[in-house]
């Protein structure tokens, strides 16, 4: 009876915790009851080497280390590992007692990223697991959209799959092909016929810059990027630069540029074969996760017209059944919380469901 009374006390803790987080993660900068009740976690930061490849990080200590570590990736960002957003998610996950690491990762800030984001999740997890004392209450990974695959894939690995509880993926995809056909074209092919909203304009014009180093041509780099550019500053007038693409950039100009559902495979096989190559290597539906022994919790907003919820859903099904969770929360857009209460159940029932992961000695199935 006491053991259970004890448990009952410990669940009424989380959820409260839970709604603390939440309303820490609405308030990003501006006073709340989370920050009037913590001190703020202290940041560190971290030099360290994996079979001497070298790696920069900060490490946010909570002031009191109630759960285990929590390595936190970054999505694409030219700010990295100090976007003022990530630092307010880290120092929100250090209150609520995670001792939080936050690599960086060189191809999400420079938008070149590739399986060697792959590795820099790897290594990090071997760092963190072997070097940070909270990690002996467990490590938990979490990856804000595009870095779910790069994140995945490095829990997975022989020799990281052990040492990863849990994986949390906000906004994340899982079939990069019908992810550039809603991004480029609308469609949204694995949406089971729900009518997608309208992808946002500029998503393309990132993913056009993510690919740019994989092009031999400097110049058809340059170009592009200077289109994207204008592109995401609002301007679709005329570009003479187009005309004067290469063989290289006009196929991958052609490609972000379509239109045409139909056309993506097609114009997909006529990309360069580095290209190619990385692009299939970080696609998730096209591997067997069976490799992946960490608890799946998914996080996605039923609207988002960035990476439809429909990849979270094929995702959480492509798992045994109940190794993933997904949480469809309309409180979420593609990675914004809304300040909207009436649509933070889900999330809190999310965050409540985290901690809770972040406290069990094993691995629940």
């Amino acid at each position: 009876m006491f053991g259970l009374l004890l448990s009952g006390c410990s669940s009424l803790e989380r959820r409260h915790d839970a709604l603390l987080v939440l309303g820490d993660l609405a308030a990003g900068e501006a006073p709340s009851r989370l920050k009037h009740r913590t001190q703020t976690p202290e940041r560190e930061g971290l030099a360290y080497a994996v079979e001497d490849r070298d790696y920069v990080a900060d490490v946010y200590h909570p002031s009191v280390s109630r759960r285990g570590a929590l390595i936190l990736v970054h999505g694409l960002t030219e700010a990295g590992r100090r976007d003022p957003r990530l630092v307010d998610f880290a120092r929100t996950l250090a209150r609520a007692g995670f001792t939080v690491m936050v690599p960086e990762l060189e191809g999400l800030r420079d938008f070149s990223v590739g399986t060697r984001e792959v590795q820099g999740i790897a290594d990090a997890i071997r760092h963190a697991t072997a070097e940070l004392p909270a990690a002996d209450k467990g490590t938990g990974l979490a990856a804000i959209s595009f870095a779910t695959g790069p994140a995945l894939l490095a829990a997975m690995q022989p020799d990281t799959a052990h040492r990863v509880r849990f994986v949390v993926a906000v906004g994340g995809y899982y079939d990069l092909t019908d992810m550039l056909r809603y991004v480029t074209t609308g469609e949204d092919r694995g949406g089971a016929g729900r009518q997608a909203r309208p992808p946002r304009r500029e998503v393309r014009w990132v993913l056009l810059r993510s690919q740019l180093h994989r092009l031999d041509d400097a110049e058809d780099r340059e170009r592009l990027d200077a289109i994207a550019r204008r592109r995401l500053a609002g301007d679709e007038g005329p570009d003479p630069r187009i005309s004067r693409l290469g063989p290289q950039g006009s196929a991958l100009y052609t490609l972000v540029t379509n239109r045409d559902p139909a056309r993506v495979e097609p114009l997909l096989e006529a990309l360069p074969p580095p290209l190619l190559t990385q692009f299939e290597a970080l696609d998730l539906a096209s591997r067997h996760l069976d490799a992946l022994e960490a608890r799946l919790v998914l996080v996605h907003g039923p609207d988002d017209r960035v990476i439809p919820i429909s990849h979270s859903r094929r995702l959480r099904d492509a798992l045994p059944s109940g190794q993933a969770r997904l949480f469809e929360a309309a409180g979420l857009g593609h990675v914004e919380v809304s300040m909207d209460w009436r649509d933070g159940w889900t999330l809190w029932r999310a965050i409540d469901h985290v901690l809770r992961l972040g406290e069990t000695e094993e691995t629940p199935r």
